[in-house]
């Protein structure tokens, strides 16, 4: 099967069709030569420069013998004798040879219609007057006619040449001498082969014959010409297979060179102009995801970090001013400050924990998060339970995104549900991944909810691996965010 996977690449499937394409117009113009001759054949054509080359070929050797007084009779009927006896031998005014072999009746006549000479039989038919006599014209239907034209010093070898009933040509020349004297005529009647029986197979074994090593030559030549075609094409196109492969694991800086101007520099350029494009969305992207990054910090540090250090430093003011005269009113100010410390280093804490990914501590997903509920369960105070189903290892963007999630979704427990347990579920299977975060916190009514900033995070980091996500919650009953990333999502 590998060996003929080969041949169905894009390449030898073009060489194969510019072969074919190429064999059949060859076919084609084969079978074109073919009708154009029959169609010669059977148009009186044919006979036309027959009747044209028996003029240009006998009248100049009959004239020799004509001329002479008196006529050279015996030398007129050797020549006729030995035309009979061997191929003849024509030439049209186009320069075109026609030899044949089919029986011929050729006689000469005075140009008073009398016998001068004769030779050969056709179809059984021969002269039967003697010389010197006129000849039975009821022999040759048409012959009559033929030779009063023929005493027309206008009159053409076409209008000199008719076919007989019994399937024969009959044609005459004017023989004339140098000063245009009507001095007789020679009459040729000759036996043309039926298409069907004789000029039909030979036009097919021409045809056939040319046609093979035409065939072979076109057929090599359609071949080489394909293949040195489709190289090309095949090798850009694999250029731009390559280029979108590169695409679409986001590596955008790869561009394709193709300057030419056809379709397919075309796609190029304009396959060039998206990756780029794309490139500088995706950095954008990265640029406003650090930006909104950037602010969830400061207002997690204004909200929470920075607060704790102010009412810190107002509870130490009170004790520097209540020291010097009420020592245990100032202890029970700096026991504050204490606590209010205490809990600006846990939130300092969480926020560097949300900062450091999964993957940069070289656990997987699972142990990560278990890790991490645990202590986030010990920072906030609120119990947590880790569930873990089909363990197994997940690209690194994935884990990534499902890690920023249950961050995310248990800082809001922390700081919104004022829950007193959370749960969290992660489960591998087949078709999908699902990341489950529930509390039985004071949940939110639907109608008056509004998702801020973390919400909006989580929804965008998730709809860039392909994933989706749902927040569900009733007032008293808790609520509960879920992720889910379909597996041929990551498979991509």
């Amino acid at each position: 099967m590998k060996r003929w996977s080969f041949f169905n690449r894009l390449q030898w499937r073009l060489t194969f069709s510019y072969a074919l394409v190429t064999l059949g117009a060859m076919v084609a113009v084969e079978l074109l030569i073919f009708a154009v001759l029959l169609f010669i054949l059977q148009s009186g054509v044919f006979q036309k420069s027959l009747a044209e080359a028996l003029h240009r070929t006998y009248e100049p050797v009959a004239q020799v013998f004509l001329e002479k007084e008196p006529p050279d009779l015996t030398g007129l009927q050797a020549w006729l004798i030995e035309l009979n006896a061997s191929e003849r031998g024509l030439q049209t005014n186009n320069g075109i040879d026609i030899r044949y072999e089919t029986p011929q009746l050729i006689f000469a006549l005075d140009k008073d219609g009398r016998l001068l000479a004769f030779a050969g039989q056709i179809q059984n038919k021969t002269i039967h007057a003697e010389i010197g006599q006129p000849i039975d014209m009821n022999q040759f239907p048409g012959l009559a006619g033929l030779l009063q034209i023929a005493h027309e010093p206008e009159a053409t070898s076409e209008q000199l040449q008719m076919l007989l009933p019994d399937n024969t040509l009959l044609v005459v020349i004017p023989v004339r001498g140098e000063n245009g004297r009507l001095l007789g005529f020679l009459v040729v009647n000759l036996e043309l082969p039926p298409i069907s029986s004789e000029v039909l197979p030979a036009l097919l074994r021409f045809v056939a014959i040319s046609l093979i090593p035409f065939t072979l030559l076109v057929g090599l030549a359609g071949l080489l010409f394909g293949f040195l075609t489709s190289r090309g094409l095949s090798r850009r196109l694999h250029t731009l297979t390559e280029a979108a492969n590169n695409w679409s694991r986001g590596e955008f800086s790869v561009v394709v060179y193709d300057n030419s101007r056809d379709e397919l520099g075309q796609l190029a350029r304009r396959l060039n102009q998206m990756a780029e494009q794309l490139q500088n969305l995706l950095e954008t992207r990265q640029e406003l995801a650090a930006m909104e990054e950037r602010n969830r910090l400061a207002r997690e540090l204004h909200d929470s970090v920075k607060q704790h250090v102010f009412a810190a430093a107002m509870q130490l003011g009170a004790a520097r001013s209540l020291l010097p005269e009420k020592p245990q009113a100032a202890m029970v100010h700096l026991n504050e400050a204490t606590d209010l410390t205490h809990s600006a280093q846990r939130e300092l804490t969480g926020l560097i924990q949300e900062l450091r990914p999964a993957a940069l501590a070289g656990k997987g997903l699972a142990e990560a998060l278990r890790d991490f509920v645990a202590d986030w369960s010990r920072r906030t105070g609120i119990e947590a339970d880790v569930r873990i189903v089909g363990e197994r290892p997940l690209p690194l963007d994935i884990e990534q995104v499902l890690f920023r999630v249950a961050q995310e979704a248990l800082a809001n427990v922390a700081r919104h549900s004022e829950a007193g347990q959370a749960k969290v579920q992660l489960v591998q299977n087949k078709q999908e991944v699902m990341l489950r975060v529930e509390d039985n916190g004071k949940g939110f009514t639907k109608t008056k909810v509004s998702y801020g900033l973390g919400i909006r995070s989580m929804q965008e980091r998730l709809t860039s691996v392909g994933g989706q996500l749902s927040v569900d919650g009733e007032p008293g009953k808790g609520t509960t965010v879920t992720a889910i990333i379909p597996v041929r999502e990551m498979e991509r």
